[in-house]
Formats: structure tokens, C-alpha cells, sequence
């Protein structure tokens, strides 16, 4: 699987174009906040939605992400709609539509509910951190949320990015991935430059890894890329990338860096 993985590492940019969209043309071309950061890593999609604030500004994320990217143990009941999380030392029941919850065996209230979105549960992700250790904080200029803990830096779509990671950084948080979006074949994704000073052209590093359900991933590797650099961006600025690769069926993540190299 890792060996596929490899490969479809290396071929990422001319495997783009071969899968067929989840969504048309004009819904993709929406753009998309980004409201989940984990380590270095922008989460911009989760199988079956990407991360979102509810009605009560908690992000909430799919079940199943839990356990494919943050080192959690998942289950889900589909009769009574309840999930039984395993978490850092924690174990957390929750049910679809209710405030109760259990954290360790002991009935607490939460100010929002999970819900069912796309057929797969959504749940609120501070309920989680509000009980354990775990090192994060809310970014309020990016209205993000930010884990920055290495225990939940533990999925499979990580483990990949690094093995194709290869240039020397400067500044891992020199960027904000604010946003994207998809029109046709193509991703447009948009960052803030929090750098506190001007990146020269060429110098600014945003990757996008798209990750497919079957262990292979796509991405424009660093010792052969098929993008061009990209421009100088002021401080304070915006700075976006256009990528050729959308949102297909058969994936389930797509992560990204937003970063400034040396």
C-alpha cells in the first residue's frame, strides 16, 4: 500500500484530471472556509464534508476523522445514532442531536449537539479538547481552530506528506490557509501571509495532498514540481495558489502547509 502510496505521490499532477467530481461545477466553485489546523497542517476536506461552524461556533468534524487523522478509536451505533470515542486517555458517548454526553462514564451537557450531515456524523471537536490535556488554541484573526499537540498529529494523509517533504522552512506558520475553492479541475487555495514581513517570490510554500480511500495520495512532489513558484506576497497579504486537482468521489482528505522556506 505504501509503495502505491509512493507512486501516486510522484504522479500526482497528471492524476488529477482522471477522477470524476463529487460535485458540479457550480457548487464546487463556493468558496470554502478553513476552520481546522492540526500541527502544520491545514485540513481543507474530510470525507464526507470538510470541518464547519455550526450555529453555535463550534467546528465540527466527521466522525471518522477522529480516527483517520488524529490517533482516536471510533464507534458508531446507526440504529440509536451514538459514537463511542477513545481519545488521548478519554473515552467520550455521544449521540446525534442531543447536548448529553459522556466524558470517562460521568453525564455532562455540551452547548451544541452532533449532527448528521451527508450521512455520516459531525461532532463538536472542543467538546473533546475542554477534557483532556491536549495543547490547542483558537485563532481568532484566522477563526480557526488549532491543535498544535504532536499525540493528534497521527494519521495516515501526515505520515504520507512527510515522506515527500523535502525543502528546508524558514517559518512553518508564516501563513494562514484561510480558504478555498474548486472550479472544473481546479483548486484555488488562498493564505494570509502572518509572517510579520514581506516573502520573496518563490519563497512561499503552499502543498496541497489529496488522499484517496484505497492508502494512494497525489501531490506535486518538491524535487520535480510541475506548479511554478509562486510570487512575492507583502506583509499582510494574500497570496493564492491554483492547483490542478478537485474534490472526487473515491477521497477523503486533503491537507496542505502554508509556510515560508529558507
Amino acid at each position: 500500500m505504501k509503495i502505491k502510496s509512493i507512486i501516486a505521490g510522484l504522479l500526482g499532477a497528471m492524476l488529477f484530471s482522471t477522477f470524476s467530481p463529487v460535485t458540479s461545477t457550480a457548487e464546487a466553485a463556493n468558496i470554502v472556509p478553513v476552520y481546522l489546523k492540526v500541527g502544520k497542517y491545514s485540513i481543507l476536506y474530510t470525507q464526507p464534508a470538510p470541518p464547519f461552524a455550526d450555529e453555535a461556533h463550534r467546528v465540527q468534524v466527521p466522525l471518522r476523522s477522529i480516527e483517520d487523522l488524529l490517533g482516536g478509536k471510533v464507534k458508531y451505533n446507526s440504529v440509536s445514532k451514538t459514537a463511542d470515542v477513545e481519545w488521548v486517555g478519554h473515552t467520550f458517548q455521544i449521540t446525534v442531536g442531543s447536548k448529553m454526553a459522556r466524558i470517562d462514564g460521568k453525564t455532562v451537557e455540551m452547548d451544541t449537539t452532533p449532527i448528521l450531515k451527508s450521512q455520516a456524523m459531525f461532532l463538536p471537536i472542543r467538546f473533546f479538547l475542554d477534557a483532556t490535556d491536549l495543547k490547542w488554541r483558537w485563532d481568532q484573526e484566522g477563526q480557526q481552530l488549532v491543535l498544535s499537540d504532536e499525540r493528534v498529529i497521527a494519521g495516515e494523509p501526515f505520515e504520507d506528506f512527510m515522506l515527500m517533504d523535502g525543502p528546508v522552512v524558514k517559518d512553518e506558520q508564516a501563513l494562514v490557509i484561510q480558504s478555498y475553492s474548486v472550479e472544473g479541475n481546479y483548486m484555488t487555495i488562498n493564505a494570509l501571509n502572518v509572517s510579520g514581513h514581506a516573502i520573496a517570490a518563490g519563497k512561499t510554500d503552499i502543498q496541497p495532498l489529496f488522499h484517496y480511500r484505497n492508502g494512494q495520495f497525489s501531490i506535486d512532489p518538491y524535487n520535480r514540481p510541475i506548479a511554478l513558484p509562486l510570487d512575492a506576497v507583502q506583509k499582510g497579504g494574500i497570496v493564492s495558489k491554483k492547483v490542478q486537482g478537485r474534490i472526487t468521489e473515491d477521497m477523503d482528505y486533503v491537507i496542505t502547509v502554508g509556510r515560508e522556506l529558507k
